[in-house]
């Protein structure tokens, strides 16, 4: 396994909790795992802590970074406007090749229950939507910055709203096919919406502390 494909597997873990913050990541028990080298691994630790993913502490050790909520409060203000520019962008770019892929991960989308399986899919078509748009560093910066607002998701779901991301998406696909721009950056503004108000909601009654995203 080479070090890109370590770092991959290592970064989903993180994203969707398998390690949680504030767990140590022991240099030993992960070079045995995947059968890397030292230099390899603390490059890919570099990696991670400068995309903000863990926190080295010196004469301690490495630890998937805590998340700071007032920190989310500016993604999410960024990650909102970049994914309607997304939207509109797709809607003008998008071929046919990539709306049938996306519409057949749509309609899987639609039968998953399970949350966890349901989020990764949310991201994957988020990801194809991102591509979309011919504009590499507009998807490469939503793929960042959805992977730091993944990371406060708390599963269980409730059900409405994990329901919810097929419904959008297929109707983004609706405006998408009508090339329809204002419409399609608002259906990913919307769903943004949503994903910050199911947070707010589960973070308050979980902390009891008032918290303005």
């Amino acid at each position: 396994m080479d070090r890109e494909e370590v770092l991959e597997i290592i970064k989903e873990r993180i994203v969707y909790l398998d390690y949680e913050p504030g767990k140590q990541l022991r240099e030993k028990e992960l070079r045995e795992e995947f059968d890397i080298g030292r230099t390899p691994l603390r490059e890919i630790f570099i990696k991670l802590e400068s995309e903000g993913l863990i926190t080295t502490v010196p004469h301690s050790g490495t630890y998937v970074s805590t998340v700071s909520f007032h920190e989310l409060r500016d993604l999410f203000e960024v990650r909102s406007y970049l994914i309607s520019l997304a939207g509109k962008l797709a809607a003008r770019r998008i071929n046919e090749g990539e709306l049938k892929e996306l519409k057949q991960h749509v309609k899987t989308m639609e039968s998953v229950e399970d949350p966890k399986k349901l989020m990764k899919m949310d991201s994957q078509a988020h990801e194809m939507v991102n591509r979309s748009t011919k504009n590499d560093v507009l998807a490469k910066n939503l793929k960042k910055l959805r992977e730091q607002s993944v990371r406060i998701w708390v599963f269980p779901r409730t059900k409405k709203f994990m329901r919810s991301f097929g419904e959008e998406f297929s109707e983004l696909i609706g405006a998408l096919e009508e090339k329809d721009e204002t419409r399609s950056g608002k259906i990913l503004a919307s769903h943004m919406e949503d994903f910050i108000d199911e947070i707010k909601e589960q973070f308050i009654s979980e902390s009891h502390v008032d918290y303005e995203v």
